[in-house]
């Protein structure tokens, strides 16, 4: 798989050449616009303490969201169920897809609408039309723009340059035609005052992937049928999903469902090893009492012939007594 070029590298030609020279020309900053020298901030713009009373005009709503071709809404789809998936478990992450996000407190006319957005440590169950970073209290962690070719140059300059300004940590990039951009996915993580790319890492058989360290994700991009989509990588399990393939989904879940049957049928082997195990301890019990009771009457039975025999013996001498008496009266 082609991997990203780096900025400035000679490979680098077309929307590069023009992304480099603003990077240069912004400084310390990480985009500029080509007409100003406003510079933008990779970290976390803070929070305030207390959040203001919300004018009663003010809605904060939800964004229309259209895609631009086949190919580009099923790489939206895809990639948020893929991700889903990864977190499913997880009660405080978000992944939502097209979820506008609000920046600017007391601004309902100012947002971005990445296509797909992850955000940890807040609750995932709570409905949400829109996403407020002032409420929320952070900005995205991550997100994903699918490249189109009426939105590639925005989202390479100004998109980029707004979500590091609210504190985006990584920012990545797909191109679901695999035309669009110089390489099928591209990765920037904030890094002081700037995007940085981020590293390649290799997985087995050779294959490249891009390393998110906000998600603790490999990552990569792969055409299938003529289109490009999102697969993702666990580097602890090496298992991959891109949320199109019906069978490792199904794959997982019959794992899934296998172990929790295996699971149960543990429990109840081992609840019938100790149910078992009690009737045999209370065998071995019935055993000692009958061997006890056994060896009493054996006892009895030796006393009561001892007993006998006493009682025969005396028995024996009254006779011989008795006949020694009549002989001699």
């Amino acid at each position: 798989m082609a991997l990203p070029l780096r900025w400035g590298d000679s490979r680098s030609s077309g929307m590069y050449a023009g992304v480099e020279k603003r990077w240069r020309e912004a400084g310390s900053g990480v985009l500029a616009m080509a007409s100003g020298s406003t510079q933008y901030s990779a970290l976390p713009a803070p929070v305030a303490g207390a959040v203001a009373s919300e004018p009663d005009a003010l809605e904060y709503p939800g964004r229309h969201w259209i895609a631009q071709s086949l190919w580009h809404g099923d790489a939206v789809a895809q990639a948020r169920t893929a991700l889903r998936q990864h977190f499913r478990k997880r009660d405080d992450v978000l992944v939502a897809m097209e979820l506008a996000v609000y920046f600017e407190h007391g601004d309902e006319e100012t947002w971005l609408q990445p296509d797909v957005l992850v955000v940890f440590g807040v609750e995932r169950g709570r409905e949400r039309s829109s996403y407020k970073v002032w409420e929320e209290r952070k900005a995205p962690d991550f997100v994903l723009e699918v490249a189109s070719p009426s939105t590639a140059d925005r989202d390479a300059l100004d998109k980029a340059r707004k979500y590091a300004s609210i504190g985006v940590l990584e920012y990545w990039r797909l191109d679901p035609q695999g035309t669009i951009l110089e390489a099928p996915l591209e990765g920037y993580r904030a890094k002081g005052h700037r995007y940085r790319w981020v590293e390649e890492v290799e997985g087995t058989g050779g294959v490249g992937y891009l390393r998110s360290r906000v998600l603790g994700l490999d990552l990569r991009a792969e055409s299938r049928n003529g289109a490009t989509v999102l697969v993702i990588r666990d580097p602890e399990t090496g298992e991959e999903f891109d949320g199109a393939l019906e069978g490792p989904e199904r794959r997982r879940r019959l794992a899934e469902d296998r172990a929790s049957v295996a699971e149960d049928r543990a429990k109840v082997a081992k609840e019938q090893l100790t149910a078992a195990e009690d009737r045999a301890s209370a065998a071995r019990d019935e055993a000692r009492a009958s061997k006890d009771e056994a060896r009493a009457a054996k006892d009895r039975a030796s006393v009561a012939e001892k007993r006998t025999q006493v009682l025969e013996q005396q028995l024996r001498d009254l006779t011989g007594q008795a006949r020694l008496e009549r002989r001699n009266p």
